[in-house]
């Protein structure tokens, strides 16, 4: 429970928090103008206190990709799968799916997506189960390391099956061909 108090001229929030060796801790702070503004700022606090210590995010998956790379990628891959995944983040992944908001991506527009890639890029099948394999990575750290989402869509990201993606990649052909 959120508690509001004036002090002076201004306004401040109080929350207790768990428990250390016993004691009660709060956590407050002071110093906003209206009891709204001191309401509004300790609900926020509240909530980044319950979800440990995360705030609510609304980062694109490009940014977060960026990120990944960074704290997670390149502190426990090997060179060599570094450098794969760091070409597939910057020719594919940033490019047409990094525009969408991390935590409203569903597991259909990652299906989508990989059967469109699948479509538009004549690449073997070993590639592009390479795209899933970052894909399904940088969702599941998002989820289980970070903590930027709740659940990952990613976990039921399947490879189409090689007849379709051939019957795909022919259709494809066909219609840049006739533009």
């Amino acid at each position: 429970m959120i508690n509001i108090r004036k002090r002076g001229k201004v306004y401040q929030y109080q929350f207790e928090t768990a428990r250390v060796n016993g004691k009660r801790t709060q956590k407050s702070k002071s110093g906003f103008r209206t009891k709204n503004e001191a309401y509004l700022a300790g609900q926020k606090a509240y909530d980044i206190y319950i979800n440990g210590g995360v705030e609510e995010s609304y980062m694109s998956y490009g940014d977060y990709l960026d990120c990944w790379i960074e704290n997670y990628c390149e502190v426990n891959l090997k060179h060599s799968t570094l450098e794969e995944y760091q070409t597939i983040v910057r020719k594919y992944l940033k490019p047409d799916l990094g525009k969408y908001i991390l935590k409203y991506i569903t597991g259909y527009q990652l299906n989508k997506y990989l059967i469109e890639a699948c479509s538009k890029y004549d690449y073997s099948p070993g590639y592009i189960k390479n795209f899933q394999k970052v894909i399904k990575s940088s969702f599941r750290d998002a989820c289980n390391v970070f903590g930027y989402i709740e659940y990952d869509p990613a976990a039921t990201l399947r490879m189409p099956k090689m007849d379709y993606l051939k019957k795909v990649r022919k259709a494809y052909l066909h219609t840049e061909r006739n533009r």
